[in-house]
């Protein structure tokens, strides 16, 4: 991690922040870490911290983090926000720094709507890749080949168009 030049921070980005769409609670973080305890993404992926975004807000590091690919990791499971001893509601904040990324130009708004688009799509081949295991206990199936197959019928579905329901995949 690079050190922090105080020169660079920008004390101001918090009410600024808290300014957007249901950001308003932002400022009720004491850094308690429950929302990165809780967090499938933060577990897996070290680049990936809800605490470590909020303490970057509060320091007012608004380009780094709004230029930061780890806006784009959170599933938007909302585990952190359920969690949170302070209602500061994670996946709001995730949202509107998101929002703020867009509108100051840091990320291109089409490479946006892909990252949502592709949420979907991982949620929908997940929901798909579940519903098959659970229909089928005893099945032996290697899961990554399975998993390989679903995104293959998922790709091959017409744009904006679900593939057709295997049974089991209700």
């Amino acid at each position: 991690m690079e050190k922090i030049r105080i020169q660079d921070l920008e004390p101001e980005f918090k009410e600024e922040l808290a300014r957007e769409p249901g950001c308003q609670h932002v400022v009720r973080c004491f850094s308690c870490g429950v929302c990165t305890a809780v967090c499938p993404v933060s577990a897996l992926t070290p680049d990936f911290s809800p605490s470590r975004i909020l303490r970057q807000i509060m320091y007012g590091m608004r380009t780094e983090l709004l230029t930061s690919p780890a806006l784009w990791y959170c599933l938007a499971c909302a585990r952190c926000s359920f969690q949170c001893p302070q209602d500061v509601r994670f996946l709001d904040i995730i949202q509107g720094l998101r929002r703020l990324a867009v509108q100051e130009g840091l990320i291109n708004p089409e490479l946006a709507d892909r990252c949502r688009q592709g949420e979907e799509l991982l949620q929908q081949l997940r929901q798909r890749f579940l519903a098959r295991l659970i229909s089928r206990p005893d099945a032996a199936d290697s899961l990554p080949p399975l998993l390989a197959e679903m995104a293959q019928e998922l790709a091959a579905a017409p744009q904006g168009q679900h593939p057709p329901k295997n049974a089991g995949d209700d």
